[in-house]
């Protein structure tokens, strides 16, 4: 499973090297191949092809009739897929309209969240972790009281 967050920067012609750490595990576990899509304005989804089509088969069944809003992100998900090669050098090509979709600039964190790799702006990831580090802690355990989460 992917973990941890790494500084990157993204090169002129749009390409991002995946960590050697990822690219370990996607080679072993996985194939080359990764889906990019877009979810919020923030960061970018990368999902090995195998757990992409989890996804994309949870995104079709969802009872969409009647309710414009699930509608909409099934389309942003599905409609913005992207399937991405890693090349020779471990990098793959990020497709320019999902760049700007989520406003990367060239400095960017790739970050393992289980089964997908996140691509964030590095400005909104730091902003991000400054305000999760920031959370009022009392509030912040009322929340974690009404889960079953055991830490």
């Amino acid at each position: 499973m992917f973990g941890g967050a790494y500084e990157l920067s993204i090169d002129s012609k749009g390409r991002l090297a995946i960590p050697a750490k990822f690219r370990d595990l996607l080679l072993r576990h996985y194939s080359p191949f990764l889906v990019a899509t877009l979810e919020k304005r923030s960061h970018l989804w990368l999902y090995p092809e195998s757990e992409w089509d989890k996804v994309a088969a949870q995104l079709l069944n969802l009872k969409t009739a009647g309710n414009p809003k699930l509608q909409s992100y099934q389309n942003l998900l599905l409609h913005n897929a992207d399937t991405l090669e890693l090349d020779s050098a471990g990098r793959v090509l990020l497709p320019a309209n999902l760049r700007q979709l989520v406003n990367f600039d060239k400095e960017v964190m790739v970050v393992g969240r289980r089964n997908r790799l996140e691509i964030w702006n590095r400005a909104v990831w730091r902003q991000s972790i400054d305000d999760a580090l920031d959370m009022d802690e009392t509030e912040l355990a009322a929340e974690l009281s009404q889960t079953e989460l055991l830490l």
